[in-house]
């Protein structure tokens, strides 16, 4: 007499070999089995009511186990479209992640925020192109404990505006050492979002930017 839920089991497991969607049984498919086996059960060996109703209850189990995947995966389907909408909205707004890139727009300002723990004192900020060139020198005046911005015109030392792309900018002091005690940030313009299995990146004029690392978004 064949048994329904071992062959059900069967039927479920992760290592079964499914050729195709025709093999799979569904559970209309499995009530029949369960019901030819009542049919052609041994008259002098019928099945007992308990071993009937447990396989029943197993049955039932399986098929709300069944129901509960499906609308688990249906549930993660939605979420990740929803999530995936949410990123394609931050295309055109700037975000600000820690380190020292951002991106230049033609003929527009940015604004270049840095922290920092101790005083104040005199510093420069050096503006490089993406080849490592220096395009800028530009001596701070303020520059405060705590978080300051600076909002960089987008031109050289001569006044020309510079070509829009990603520039990186260093901070250091009146004598050229180090700061101590400072924290600069990435601000960029994303114009791409690059979606990869459950993986999103952000993408600013070819750089690659990890939603962990964004602090702050911004409307540009």
């Amino acid at each position: 007499m064949i048994d329904v839920v071992t062959y059900l089991n069967t039927g479920l497991s992760a290592e079964a070999p499914r050729a195709n969607a025709q093999q799979e049984l569904g559970k209309d498919a499995f009530m029949q089995l369960l019901i030819s086996q009542l049919a052609y059960q041994d008259p002098l060996e019928p099945m007992e009511n308990t071993e009937f109703i447990s396989q029943l209850a197993q049955f039932s189990a399986l098929e709300q186990q069944q129901n509960i995947a499906a609308g688990i995966q249906l549930l993660a389907l939605s979420q990740t479209a929803s999530t995936n909408s949410q990123m394609v909205n931050l295309i055109g707004k700037r975000v600000l992640t820690p380190g020292n890139r951002f991106t230049l727009e033609a003929e527009k300002a940015v604004s270049l925020r840095f922290d920092l723990e101790g005083d104040g004192a005199p510093a420069e900020i050096v503006i490089k192109d993406k080849d490592g060139n220096v395009a800028r020198k530009i001596d701070i005046t303020e520059f405060k404990q705590g978080t300051n911005q600076f909002s960089f015109d987008g031109k050289d030392d001569n006044g020309n505006a510079l070509a829009a792309g990603n520039y990186t900018y260093e901070i250091v002091s009146a004598s050229g050492d180090k700061i101590e005690g400072l924290t600069t940030y990435a601000n960029y313009l994303v114009d791409a979002v690059a979606f990869d299995g459950s993986t999103i990146l952000l993408k600013s004029a070819g750089v690659a930017i990890d939603l962990g690392d964004i602090s702050e978004v911004i409307m540009n």
